[in-house]
Formats: structure tokens, C-alpha cells, sequence
């Protein structure tokens, strides 16, 4: 890091209509190093496509591939990718051929050598973006000849419904209403509602709970992007107090 308020090293700010030089692809000479020695944050729904690609419930996959963290101010739960042991300390998902969820891979994946960084305006809760290069030594991407802008790279890599599922889970998180903490009750439904969607699918089935939040359409079905999608919903209505939200959320995405 750098002194003062300056950006971390290998970060370059970028205009959203800049263009920029980036190419990754299995004959470069760095192909796969991107996937070691990782701290990645699984966004919910980025479990739920991991779990999509390889077909496993949600307390199986959560078991077996993560580890979960409480993250300040508001102490909600957050899962990280487990990574192999071992010195390298690779992606469990990294193959001699590369990615082996590659269709299905997290949006911190996706979006790389672009970092978003997002905020909520404090008045008008419009969401504000800035845009950074990741310019890390070991990449040899950037001396490719293909160009994009930052909005050609998001949808070459199919991003739009990650930000959208995204962004609303990080408004939740980072809402000055949690910045109390959430007791050890909040954190287990912001859990379930996020993440354990197989124990949240059974909450939603039941007839209480329809009845509470006058669902009587398909939601809690096979669904788990829809599901999710309710699930941030409720949590807006149950931790934020936002009524018209969870409206919103009876008829799906």
C-alpha cells in the first residue's frame, strides 16, 4: 500500500469509455496464475451459480468450498472461496485446462483486470461507480491487442445480472441501519436469506410465512435466482424497514 489516500499499488483509475488493451486466454504465458494465493469473496449470488455449475445444495457446496467470516461494521456473514492447501494455495476449481467452472465463475473472476468500485449517494441513494485497472506484475494480458471500454468488458463477460444481484446485497450490507451490528438472530436469517437458500426455500414454503408476506405465487419453487432475488427483498423489509421493496419482490426479478 501507499501512504495517505493514495490507491493501492497495481490499481489505475479508468474512465468508463476509456479504452484499454486485455486478452487472457490459455496460450499466454500467465494463463492460470491469477487463480493462486486468492482471497475472494463469494457474493451470494455467485453461490448460487457456482452451485448451479456443479449441482450441489447449498449446505454441500457451503461445507465443502468456503469459509464464512462476519464483516464490519454491521458483523453480517460473508463466505470466501476455501483455497487448496498447499504453497500455492490455487482455486479449488483451477484444472491443467483452466477454470473448470468457467461458465459459472464469481463475478471478482469475471470482472478481472477491472476493479468497480461502488458507493450510495448519502442523500439521493443513487448508486455511484468508479472504474480501476488491475495491473498486476505476473499479467501478461495487457500486451494483447484486443481493446474494450469498461461497459464492452462487462458485457463481453456477461456481468449485467451479477452487478444487479450484487449491488443490492452490498446496499443491505453497507446500509448506515447496520452499522449497529446485527445480533446473532439477524445474522442467521441475513445468512439463510443470502447463502443456506435450501433452509430458506423451507421458511418461504411454509404456509405462516406465505401468509405473513401474502406470497402466492411460484417464489420458494426450484428457482434459487428468484429466490435469492426475495430473499434480498425481505431482508431490505425485515433489517431496513423498507416496505415497497419487499412489494417489489412478490413478482419475481
Amino acid at each position: 500500500m501507499r501512504d495517505g489516500n493514495a490507491l493501492p499499488e497495481h490499481l489505475e483509475p479508468i474512465g468508463e469509455r476509456e479504452r484499454f488493451s486485455f486478452l487472457c486466454h490459455p496460450a499466454i504465458a500467465c494463463f492460470g496464475e491469477c487463480c493462486r494465493r486468492l482471497r475472494l469473496m463469494l457474493t451470494p449470488y455467485d453461490v448460487v451459480r457456482l452451485r448451479e455449475g456443479l449441482k450441489l445444495p447449498s449446505r454441500e457446496f457451503i461445507e465443502r468450498f468456503t469459509i464464512m467470516e462476519f464483516r464490519p461494521p454491521s458483523y453480517v456473514p460473508v463466505l470466501f472461496l476455501k483455497m487448496e492447501e498447499g504453497g500455492d494455495q490455487t482455486c479449488p476449481f483451477l484444472s491443467k485446462e483452466g477454470c473448470s467452472v468457467y461458465s459459472h465463475r464469481p463475478s471478482a473472476c469475471r470482472i478481472y483486470p477491472v476493479a468497480r468500485a461502488t458507493r450510495y449517494h448519502s442523500v439521493h441513494g443513487v448508486l455511484m461507480e468508479s472504474f480501476f485497472l488491475v495491473k498486476e506484475p505476473h499479467c501478461r494480458g495487457f500486451e494483447e491487442s484486443r481493446e474494450w471500454n469498461i461497459f464492452e468488458w462487462f458485457s463481453d463477460q456477461g456481468l449485467e445480472k451479477y452487478h444487479r444481484l450484487n449491488d443490492e446485497w452490498t446496499r443491505i450490507v453497507m446500509s448506515p441501519k447496520l452499522k449497529g451490528g446485527l445480533t446473532a438472530h439477524q445474522q442467521e436469517l441475513f445468512y439463510m436469506a443470502t447463502y443456506e437458500l435450501g433452509m430458506f426455500r423451507k421458511l418461504v414454503s411454509s404456509p405462516k410465512f406465505r401468509n405473513a408476506f401474502g406470497i402466492n405465487d411460484g417464489i420458494g419453487e426450484e428457482d434459487d435466482e428468484r429466490l435469492l432475488d426475495f430473499g434480498l427483498k425481505w431482508l431490505a423489509f425485515s433489517l431496513l424497514g423498507e416496505t415497497e421493496t419487499l412489494q417489489q419482490g412478490k413478482g419475481g426479478p
